[in-house]
């Protein structure tokens, strides 16, 4: 036998394999092995269920809360006033409250103003921003800002 007669009857012997399979699984019933409750719910219809014709409207009372809100005293808190705990910054001094580097952007918040690079403040330019700190720039010279 030559090697093209060996393929051709290789070729030809995978589908007739596969038809002989296939009528054979065919011919094999299966039965199902469902559990009593199962095959319930395989014969379930909507005609087993009762119809709804009104609807019972619920009252309820009071609904109490889960959560107890004790209701804090004016002794609890401290005697102290905030501006003595966190004194606010000196007078002229510039306050960073958020900085933003990625490579797309560089923004900051500086006095709750949003500036970008190049920005103008006052009497300063905005010179550089980097991720914790800010360079301010006027005539009188350099300054970095930090960030609070």
């Amino acid at each position: 036998m030559n090697e093209n007669n060996k393929i051709i009857i290789f070729l030809v012997s995978i589908p007739v394999i596969a038809i002989i399979i296939i009528f054979f699984i065919l011919r094999v019933n299966f039965a199902p092995s469902f559990s009593p409750a199962e095959q319930k719910v395989l014969t379930f219809t909507d005609e087993h269920t009762p119809k709804l014709t009104e609807r019972k409207s619920l009252s309820v009372g009071s609904l109490k809360s889960p959560i107890n809100l004790t209701q804090s005293r004016e002794s609890e808190f401290p005697k102290t006033s905030l501006a003595e705990i966190v004194p606010p910054p000196a007078i002229g001094e510039k306050r960073v409250s958020f900085i933003l580097v990625n490579q797309k952007r560089k923004f900051a918040i500086i006095d709750g103003k949003l500036v970008h690079e190049g920005d103008k403040m006052d009497n300063h330019s905005i010179a550089r921003i980097e991720k914790d700190k800010i360079l301010l720039k006027n005539r009188e010279g350099e300054k970095w800002l930090k960030l609070d």
